[in-house]
């Protein structure tokens, strides 16, 4: 009876053993580190100044819609000087600074765009190796089963002495029945991710001091007068989505701190969904490229 238990117990403890909750692997390790962040910083490349100016002329070309981008992109002055300079040289010049200046927020929006579509992109592999652990494992666990059925089957049949059968029969049945227990409820494998860098930790948080968000970008985001209903900015939008459909209406301090903040430990499902809001995020960003296109024809408009 001893040896028949000592085996079943090597058995279970391998299966157990290559069932490992928390995994590691050089795919793992290479897609936990952030290859998406920028290794350069964003600078805001306009002045208060050039953000509060006011020009009458410019207001009356433009709606009001576009008035407020040109005045986050530090543009207003240069449109001024567009409009009530006669100079042709003067005119090319301030034509040349607006190129410069709407050339540089498409390319922070292109920018911005490509980290978050990168980081999607980074989240879904992830989830697709543990997705692939999680099939291996239920396997092994099916495997084991059926080993477990197979040797009390076996011990009925070989073995003769009484008490040796009944105890390697309950102790098969037991295995067995922990084994079953885990397929019904797999807890799935899980990774650790640490955050140093987060743009929807930037969202859900309202706050930029990392300036992981070029400041222009993040100016327009939190402006309301770019959402469909002026009530809420884009972010406070998207941050309300999130809160609905993703965590239905409650976030715990242990979830702000895994998604939003420094990070820990996620099975399959919970990065999924760091990829889904990634990408929400993302969309988010690019519609941004509509509100400049909206300028940029207006301004056209004038020559």
């Amino acid at each position: 009876m001893l040896k028949s238990n000592i085996l079943v117990g090597m058995l279970f403890i391998f299966v157990m053993s290559s069932c490992s909750s928390v995994i590691k692997s050089s795919k793992i390790t290479a897609l936990q580190q952030n290859y998406c962040a920028p290794n350069i910083v964003y600078l805001d490349n306009t002045t208060e100044e050039e953000r509060l100016f006011k020009d009458e002329l410019v207001a009356q070309k433009l709606s009001e819609h576009d008035y407020t981008l040109a005045s986050h992109l530090g543009l207003v002055p240069v449109l001024a000087k567009y409009l009530h300079s006669e100079d042709t040289l003067e005119k090319m010049q301030a034509t040349q600074q607006m190129i410069a200046i709407t050339q540089l927020f498409q390319t922070e929006l292109d920018a911005l765009a490509a980290e978050l579509n990168c980081n999607g992109e980074r989240y879904d592999q992830l989830a697709r190796v543990l997705d692939a652990k999680n099939g291996t494992t239920n396997t092994q666990l099916t495997v084991a089963s059926i080993a477990i059925g197979a040797a009390v089957t076996l011990s009925t049949a070989l073995i003769t002495n009484d008490n040796t059968n009944k105890g390697l029969n309950i102790a098969c049945g037991v295995v067995g029945t922990g084994l079953g227990f885990m397929l019904l409820n797999p807890k799935g494998k899980k990774v650790e991710l640490v955050n140093y860098r987060s743009l929807i930790g930037n969202v859900w948080k309202e706050n930029n001091v990392d300036n992981a968000f070029p400041a222009t970008v993040w100016r327009v985001l939190n402006d309301k007068s770019f959402s469909n209903e002026g009530k809420l900015s884009l972010i406070q939008t998207l941050k309300n989505r999130w809160l609905l459909f993703a965590f239905d209406e409650e976030v715990s301090k242990k979830e702000e701190e895994r998604y939003f903040g420094h990070g820990g430990f996620f099975k399959s499902d919970d990065i999924h969904l760091m990829s889904d809001m990634n990408n929400e995020l993302q969309a988010s960003v690019r519609t941004l490229q509509q509100d400049l296109h909206s300028l940029l024809f207006a301004i056209n408009s004038w020559k």
